[in-house]
């Protein structure tokens, strides 16, 4: 079982994930690119998710996730992707901070939490429950 890794860790996971299903592979350019960071700071911390089994990487290679490390990777978009959407389905909140809030919030949640989340989300988008009025009271915010 690996330890509770630090945010920074968990968002190099995701973003190694989100490479892989578009390019197949990854590149420590590529990530550096997409979390808007140097690629020294990518290998670092390649090197540290390596040594705790949730990477293969050889220097100058592509990056890939063990099984391990896949696993923990689409825990933490799974639980980006429920926070995401019940902040702009339900609460309504503008996409582009719906988005930065759930990369805060898919780090402290506990799965757990947010399968509740994800059939209360559900719960409040079917029919059974009049978000109309809800949406009509609270206005935009």
């Amino acid at each position: 079982m690996v330890e509770k890794l630090t945010q920074s860790l968990e968002d190099y996971l995701e973003a190694i994930l989100f490479l892989e299903k578009k390019n197949r592979v990854a590149r420590v350019k590529d990530i550096a690119e997409a979390l808007k960071v140097q690629m020294p700071s990518v290998t670092g911390a390649v090197r540290i998710l390596k040594e705790k089994g949730l990477v293969d990487y050889e220097k100058n290679s592509y990056i890939t996730l063990t099984n391990s490390g896949a696993k923990i990777a689409r825990s933490i978009y799974n639980k980006h992707q429920i926070v995401q959407r019940f902040l702009s389905e339900v609460l309504m909140v503008k996409e582009d901070e719906a988005e930065s809030i759930a990369c805060q919030i898919e780090h402290a949640m506990p799965g757990s939490i947010a399968a509740r989340l994800e059939s209360f989300t559900d719960f409040v988008l079917s029919d059974k429950v009049p978000l109309g009025q809800f949406r009509d009271e609270t206005g935009d915010y």
